[in-house]
């Protein structure tokens, strides 16, 4: 890896928070020193953040506190079930709104400055994700859940920066041990970040956090009439890409010294997130869920895009078909990460914490 790469991925999604957030996170964690040089420049950047968040509220003040948001779309699945991909594809279509990496790690200011700071800083943001070969920079769709995190400090993501506290964090997956104050942070900066978000640029709204998955409830409370995609691969190829992810980009967001026992972390928030899944997924009224395999994805994507877009409503799917041909043409044909095969331990504990995910979608022990 080279240099020039590493000093740029030292802008993690920590960047957008404000002085006072990042005072609070430095008071309840203590960064290892070994992570000194990106506490000074979170440190300088969250100085800026808040000056600029000072600048927005004057400019705007509150004129987005009653804009309404109609039928949100929700991109959901575990990290690694192909939940980015298919994100990248829908985003192609016109009619809807999908936030990007710029605004996700801005949320506070991107209104007022993303037209100006998204090219200045552009050099800043790597070109590819380190985890994998997708296309990366300020303009890509990028999840909802870093912008949620920043607005609210209510996010497992918090967990991956500071692992001592893993714990603490992992709450917010399921949101089902917060207290109601944080609950209705976490429910107050949601609506705040999607008002933002349509005035920029309309609606309806489609939004990707594999975390979602595990929120079924809260987002319907929220929004009666949103629409989910739940997108679901093989548990032990998720197993071993998860481990990857953490294996690449916890290296550049740690401010501690990383966890010791991945394997179990990535197990436990698997069972957890799949747990919620099922309980809830029935709450989903019909004509408001479709669900669907990486592998079908893959395999045929055309014909998977068409089936979303009947069975949720979200226009004629053929005025769309060229943009999405053009997409699949450009990026060629698909390769997905190989990793070594588990060993048989392993695979018993996957088998083990993904139990009704093989018995539900079929996939083979």
């Amino acid at each position: 890896m080279t240099v020039k790469y590493r000093w740029r991925t030292d802008m993690n999604w920590l960047s957008g928070v404000t002085l006072s957030q990042w005072a609070r996170l430095l008071r309840d964690n203590r960064p290892s020193a070994t992570y000194a040089h990106r506490v000074a420049l979170l440190t300088v950047l969250a100085t800026y953040n808040s000056a600029l968040t000072r600048f927005e509220r004057i400019r705007l003040g509150s004129d987005y506190d009653h804009v309404a948001i109609e039928r949100p779309v929700f991109i959901l699945g575990h990290w690694r079930s192909g939940t980015t991909w298919l994100y990248h594809l829908l985003a192609h279509d016109p009619e809807l709104t999908a936030p990007n990496a710029f605004q996700v790690v801005n949320p506070r200011t991107f209104l007022s400055t993303e037209a100006f700071s998204s090219r200045a800083f552009r050099a800043l943001i790597p070109n590819k994700r380190v985890q994998d070969d997708v296309p990366m920079g300020f303009h890509t769709p990028e999840e909802d859940e870093y912008a949620i995190g920043i607005l609210s400090g209510c996010t497992p993501y918090l967990g991956r920066s500071f692992p001592d506290r893993l714990a603490h964090y992992e709450r917010f997956l399921t949101l089902h041990d917060c207290t109601e104050p944080e609950r209705d942070a976490f429910a107050t900066a949601m609506v705040e970040f999607m008002r933002r978000l349509t005035v920029h640029g309309g609606t309806p709204l489609l939004l990707k956090s594999p975390a979602h998955t595990a929120r079924v409830r809260l987002l319907l409370e929220l929004f009666p009439d949103a629409r989910f995609i739940h997108i679901h691969r093989d548990p032990y190829r998720v197993f071993a890409s998860t481990r990857h992810l953490y294996d690449t980009v916890d290296w550049f967001w740690t401010l501690q010294d990383r966890d010791p026992n991945v394997d179990a972390t990535i197990l436990r928030q698997y069972r957890q997130m799949h747990e919620a899944w099922f309980a809830d997924r029935e709450l989903i009224p019909e004509g408001q869920l479709v669900e669907l395999g990486y592998e079908q994805l893959v395999a045929d994507p055309m014909n998977q895009l068409a089936r979303i877009y009947a069975q949720l409503d979200l226009g004629r799917f053929e005025a769309r078909e060229p943009l999405f041909r053009a997409y699949l043409d450009e990026l060629g044909p698909y390769r997905a990460n190989r990793f070594e095969p588990l060993d048989e331990a392993t695979k018993a504990r996957v088998q083990q914490a993904a139990d009704p995910c093989f018995d539900a979608w079929g996939y083979p022990r």
